[in-house]
């Protein structure tokens, strides 16, 4: 079977215009990138790369990567060993304990009062808007980005 390569974005195989009318054999060819393929056959590394049935399986080892990389956030007791850009841990074994209304604050002045270290406050008159975290180890605010 004579096979002719059609699209660029994902290219795949068609059977030729002299080829015999064989649906199964087209459509092998057309998802498998082979006409001759045996799709009971389980090793996917004899997949055509440049067919249906190829793009579909690096687009599955794609995402099993991203998966397997831990990529996102994490809640345990043990800290990450090298993690990736962006990765978020929450220690489970924190005993902060901090009141919901002395997180943040929004208004002119620095807050005086229930400070506790992370805690932040936005300089609501500053322009740009300036933004501080509490540093309990100094006992002062610290502008983020300075």
């Amino acid at each position: 079977m004579a096979s002719e390569d059609i699209g660029s974005l994902f290219p795949t195989k068609i059977p030729g215009y002299d080829d015999a009318a064989d649906i199964q054999a087209a459509l092998r060819l057309y998802h498998y990138g082979s006409s001759t393929y045996d799709e009971t056959n389980e090793d996917l590394g004899e997949l055509v790369r440049d067919s249906i049935a190829g793009q579909f399986n690096d687009i599955d080892e794609r995402i099993g990567a991203i998966e397997d990389s831990g990529f996102g956030s994490e809640a345990s007791t043990v800290e990450p060993v090298d993690p990736i850009d962006g990765y978020i841990w929450m220690n489970l074994n924190s005993t902060a304990t901090v009141s919901s209304s002395s997180v943040a604050a929004y208004q002119n002045s620095a807050p005086t009062t229930n400070l506790v270290n992370g805690a932040l406050w936005v300089d609501k008159d500053s322009s740009p808007l300036k933004m501080y975290v509490y540093d309990s180890g100094t006992s002062a605010w610290r502008e983020i980005g300075a």
